[in-house]
């Protein structure tokens, strides 16, 4: 799990808003539910509505820069699972940036990560794209689940290995994902 300390600590230094454009996007209809390419335009500490916790607010935006998608990561909460799935969230967003520990959330600025979206009906308000997990680029995940099987065949020191493996389909993470 990344060293999230600095982010949690009682001598938290706040992050000023980016100036972040909602209204840049240009396209407001949700996006098909799957694994995208895009950035993290902007992240930042937040205080909740209650006051009485802290999350950290991304806005994620796709690569052509036609859709913008927000995410809240819960690092400081009365509700200890809601911590305990931020602070998981947070350590997979480091391992898919290939970073040890985030100590600040400005190093997640401008950094390119895959999300896996899904849509969420909202009542009277109109569909919109939600986060459900992050990984690395698919520049940088395997593409099939047959890759997959190779790649741990050689990890395990055995690339010779013809035995298929039970992984998911490569359109997903290789294990970082986190069921929400």
């Amino acid at each position: 799990m990344g060293n999230i300390s600095s982010l949690i600590g009682n001598n938290q230094q706040y992050i000023q808003p980016s100036g972040v454009d909602y209204n840049a996007a240009t396209n407001k209809n949700p996006l098909p539910a799957g694994w995208m390419d895009g950035y993290i335009e902007s992240a930042e500490i937040r205080n909740t509505k209650s006051g009485t916790g802290q999350y950290i607010y991304i806005a994620w935006r796709t690569l052509d820069g036609q859709h913008l998608v927000h995410d809240h990561i819960n690092i400081k909460n009365a509700n200890s699972v809601a911590v305990d799935i931020g602070l998981r969230t947070l350590s997979t967003i480091a391992r898919a940036l290939g970073m040890e520990s985030i100590d600040d959330t400005e190093q997640l600025n401008g950094r390119e990560i895959a999300v896996r979206l899904a849509i969420e009906e909202a009542g009277e308000w109109p569909a919109r794209n939600v986060i459900k997990a992050y990984a690395k680029t698919s520049t940088t995940r395997p593409k099939r689940a047959g890759d997959l099987d190779k790649i741990r065949h050689q990890i395990r020191g055995n690339e010779n290995c013809n035995q298929q493996t039970n992984f998911r389909s490569a359109e997903g993470p290789t294990g970082d994902e986190i069921p929400f």
